[in-house]
């Protein structure tokens, strides 16, 4: 659509131009009102409003619920709430889509995000996305994901991962995309994908791009796809994590940073996407609330 509004404004300048120069011993004022009167300019489309939603894990035990965990029935009740208030939840190939001109976007949508790779998502939130036909977005950590597919690992859905066997069946689903969360750089002894104190620029790159790309070759091997979106391990971020991460062949970033996010279709926008983070006990009704300023103007 904005390709076709730009050829539609060149069109219009040129005829324009020619009609000045038609009548530029006679044309007066008048005549040039006439011209914009007739052929009224076609604005630019109105920017997106991308409200994107950060969960991690899903548990029924009172003791794991706080800042990262919610309960079965707070997830199902934030997917009823985006419908009635009128939400379409994307996935990041629908936003690749927008900035590359093959589709627009949905009036109202919303992207849920999912941290981590729990096997929660496999039990509880997979189940609850095909039942209400809402689709979300997973960041598996590779390594945690290698882990649990190995042979005879202890699983407990309150502690385990999914593992690529899991993966796999989710991906069948038309409500599910995979994104990568990296291969181990979610891990206390670093700061996410933030250089370390003693890199040059060329080793931290580098760092970057071989772990990224292990990830991506784990997907590959599992599914036949791979990741062109990160979500920032701790919601740690910069410009050189930008840059990194840019080099590394991916296309869009997601940030910690609790934002709505306004899109105008420059792919520069998906380098930095805010997400907010739903904790238990959550008032969702208040945050919603909170996006209507900016679909009120």
């Amino acid at each position: 659509m904005r390709k076709y509004v730009s050829l539609l404004l060149i069109v219009l300048l040129i005829s324009f131009t020619g009609l000045t120069s038609v009548k530029s011993e006679t044309a007066d004022s008048s005549d040039i009102d006439d011209f914009f009167a007739d052929y009224a300019l076609v604005p630019p489309p109105e920017p997106i409003n991308l409200p994107i939603v950060l969960y991690h894990q899903i548990s029924n035990k009172p003791s794991k619920l706080g800042a990262y965990v919610i309960t079965e029935e707070e997830f199902e009740q934030d997917l009823i709430l985006f419908k009635e208030k009128g939400f379409t939840t994307i996935t990041v190939a629908d936003l690749i889509d927008f900035v590359n001109e093959k589709s627009d976007l949905p009036e109202k949508p919303i992207m849920l995000t999912f941290d981590d790779g729990a096997q929660s998502d496999y039990i509880y939130a997979l189940p609850l996305l095909e039942k209400h036909e809402m689709k979300a977005v997973f960041f598996i950590v590779g390594k945690y994901t290698d882990d649990y597919s190995k042979p005879d690992v202890v699983k407990n859905v309150d502690y385990a991962h999914l593992c690529w066997e899991e993966v796999r069946e989710m991906y069948k689903s038309e409500f599910v995309e995979f994104q990568s969360h990296s291969y181990e750089l979610h891990e206390n002894t670093l700061v996410g994908a933030l250089p370390t104190k003693n890199e040059n620029d060329e080793e931290y790159t580098l760092r970057i791009k071989e772990d990224l790309g292990r990830l991506n070759s784990g997907f590959e091997e599992n599914t036949g796809k791979a990741p062109i979106a990160f979500a920032c391990p701790f919601g740690c971020f910069s410009d050189r994590v930008k840059e990194a991460v840019r080099n590394a062949g991916f296309s869009v970033i997601f940030t910690s940073h609790q934002k709505i996010n306004t899109l105008s279709g420059d792919p520069e926008e998906l380098f930095s996407l805010g997400r907010y983070l739903r904790t238990h006990n959550k008032n969702m009704q208040n945050l919603i609330h909170s996006w209507d300023e900016f679909y009120n103007k």
